[in-house]
């Protein structure tokens, strides 16, 4: 009994003291990551993008603080407010239909009127870029249609390239890394041999140096805690985001934020620095001044129901989710808000060179042009001369007083040349020098689908034997009939086969 006793008696304190450890570890983990430091950012320079319900955020808040931001570029989403009739809306009509643009117009005008956005004017100066893969059965083309008719109502067309000839899945769009170009899935990161957030730059901020192959800034995680109000959970939002900060903008050198949303399932609590790291941003801040920002969602299961992690575009965190008072634009531009701390408001760089044209990337119909450096020039007019007979014609009304330009309206598989002629009070000045640049050829007609086995069968365009899967109409096998099991499809004459728009089955991702 004595000795029962004093083993009692002793192992209480360890048991004591054991807690007490466990309780440092938890602490120093949840303080292993520093708060935001403010840099010399000018705010209203800020420009987002994202990829599927990131993409949906990029334009929610894009539109809200339109005020700040120069630039959008949207990697499969859809129209401002959308999913805005719930859950249901989102995942039917914002994934797989085709929204009317007049009912997001309506939105972002009542949204205005009412002062829960920035005013309208602003959006006018915005540049626009989209991307759509004619393989993505997950967000499909005719949703990013109605987003490009949209913005056509609020931004001129020559200010908006939309890229959609690329057989590109649902994913970001990168230049060297993911997963095979057609496919969905994995970590949502594919491989198109198409510089996808680069170009994306160039189109919002124009021509600017060229990139690195290898990074040499910094990756930081920070807390993104003390940014939300309320609830950390029913945010929706992770503890932890992240920071990619190049060595020229932590020595206090004047910089600009790039904010890059991440899609559903593709949060760092489910892929890890796969998106931040490898989605294509990183290599082109460090010779362009670029802090770009990783803001974070988390999967939650029971408030709000959000599995996926996906940015709340259709409710979940409250009824103002695409208003400056959303729960998490109001978090992310606390975070800007932080980051433009140490901004010094610094002269224009003066700048006495010809400028240098680019047509960086083209479409069936379209071609985006930027340029770089330039006289100080009131604006630019741009000529263009086809094949046909070499005369160069101008196609710009009035002098472009940015420094990209879209030329919509051209033909298939056709070259073109470019020059650009600055214009200053005396007139215009000598050409630039001649890009040159040839339209894609246009996309195959192409209907696929994206789904879970389950979905695919409820939707009809599978046939359920035994609990096993087909193919409606070719019975191609696709697998146990389950809400795990997910199949490309794509749609032909006799009804659906498994595979991707050019014929070759999906490869597992």
């Amino acid at each position: 009994m004595i000795e029962t006793a004093g083993t009692a008696t002793n192992i209480q304190p360890r048991i004591s003291q054991l807690m007490g450890f466990l309780l440092c570890l938890l602490v120093a983990a949840a303080s292993s990551a520093s708060p935001l430091a403010g840099y010399n950012v000018d705010i209203r320079e800020t420009s987002v993008s994202g990829i599927s319900s990131g993409a949906y955020m990029a334009v929610q808040f894009a539109i809200a603080h339109s005020d700040i931001v120069t630039g959008i570029g949207v990697f499969a989403g859809g129209p401002y407010r959308c999913g805005a009739g719930g859950v249901g809306t989102a995942l039917g009509l914002c994934m797989q239909g085709r929204p009317d643009p007049r009912n997001a117009i309506t939105e972002t005008e009542s949204a205005a009127a009412d002062a829960r956005i920035a005013p309208l004017d602003n959006i006018r100066r915005q540049r626009i870029w989209l991307f759509s893969g004619y393989n993505d059965g997950v967000v499909r083309q005719s949703v990013m249609n109605s987003l490009y008719d949209y913005f056509l109502h609020f931004v001129p067309s020559t200010h908006i390239f939309y890229q959609n000839t690329l057989p590109a899945g649902h994913a970001m769009i990168t230049l060297v890394y993911g997963n095979e170009c057609q496919l969905t899935g994995g970590a949502f990161i594919n491989d198109c041999d198409y510089d996808g957030a680069g170009l994306m730059l160039q189109h919002i901020h124009g021509g600017l140096a060229p990139p690195v192959n290898d990074p040499g800034g910094t990756i930081l995680p920070f807390d993104q805690t003390a940014y939300i109000s309320g609830d950390n959970d029913r945010s929706g939002m992770a503890r932890e985001g992240y920071l990619y900060v190049p060595k020229s903008c932590s020595e206090g050198e004047p910089c600009r934020v790039h904010i890059a949303f991440h899609g559903c399932r593709q949060y760092a609590g489910e892929v890890e620095d796969k998106f931040y790291r490898y989605a294509g941003y990183n290599r082109w801040a460090d010779n362009n001044r670029i802090i770009i920002l990783y803001p974070q969602t988390q999967a939650t299961h029971l408030s709000p129901l959000n599995p996926q992690g996906c940015w709340d575009w259709w409710g979940y965190s409250g009824a103002d989710f695409a208003y400056r008072t959303g729960a998490q634009i109001k978090a992310v531009r606390s975070m800007l808000d932080q980051l433009a701390t140490d901004y010094s408001a610094s002269a224009p760089e003066s700048i006495d060179k010809p400028p240098v044209l680019s047509a960086i990337d083209s479409t069936a119909g379209s071609v985006s042009l930027v340029w770089s450096g330039g006289s100080q020039a009131s604006g630019y007019h741009l000529y263009r001369a086809a094949d046909a007979d070499g005369l160069f014609r101008r196609i710009t009304d009035t002098p472009e007083t940015g420094s990209s330009y879209v030329d919509p309206g051209l033909s298939p598989d056709m070259t073109y040349h470019y020059r650009l002629r600055p214009v200053s009070s005396t007139g215009e000045a000598l050409d630039s020098n001649t890009a040159t640049i040839v339209t894609r050829s246009a996309p195959p007609a192409c209907d696929p689908y994206f789904s879970d086995n389950v979905t695919h069968v409820s939707k009809g365009r599978a046939n359920l034997w035994f609990g096993l899967t087909f193919a409606k109409g070719s019975w191609d096998f696709m697998g146990l009939w389950n809400l795990f099991s997910e199949t490309a499809l794509y749609r032909d004459r006799d009804g659906f086969q498994v595979g991707v728009c050019s014929g070759a089955p999906a490869a597992t991702p």
